[in-house]
């Protein structure tokens, strides 16, 4: 338990405004973008017979949703989501919640391939090319 006095030690400091945290945002952003799109050809690679709910590649596309979503909500790479389409990124939170929280039984494993090998390949491809 703690007391009244320890609750102002967890109290978050506000985001640094500088070129450096600009230039740090920058090289997390293509990072991730990597790591998403090797997640995609990992995927991708095992082929889409062995595609199903319970296999590791299945829950590999599933991370790969759900770290898209997640970075094209954080408000510091706002200007990631305005580079797709709204109905892109309506798509990728979808997808992602149903994977999270829906469960698989929600999943339309077609469209959930074609997602992961297809369409997000593309996107994170076109928010390279942007970046660069």
């Amino acid at each position: 338990m703690t007391d009244a006095g320890d609750a102002r030690r967890f109290e978050p400091r506000p985001r640094s405004d500088t070129a450096r945290r600009s230039r740090t945002d920058a090289q997390n952003i293509r990072n991730e973008l990597q790591r998403i799109l090797h997640r995609c050809e990992s995927v991708i690679e095992a082929g889409r017979e062995s595609f199903a709910e319970g296999s590791s590649h299945y829950d590999v596309a599933s991370m790969v949703v759900i770290r898209l979503a997640a970075l094209l909500e954080r408000p510091e790479f706002a200007d990631l989501a305005e580079r797709l389409t709204p109905d892109e990124v309506t798509a990728i939170k979808a997808t992602r919640n149903i994977a999270a929280h829906a469960g698989y039984v929600g999943m339309n494993d077609d469209l959930f391939w074609a997602a992961v090998t297809v369409r997000i390949p593309e996107m994170v491809a076109r928010l390279q090319a942007e970046d660069s």
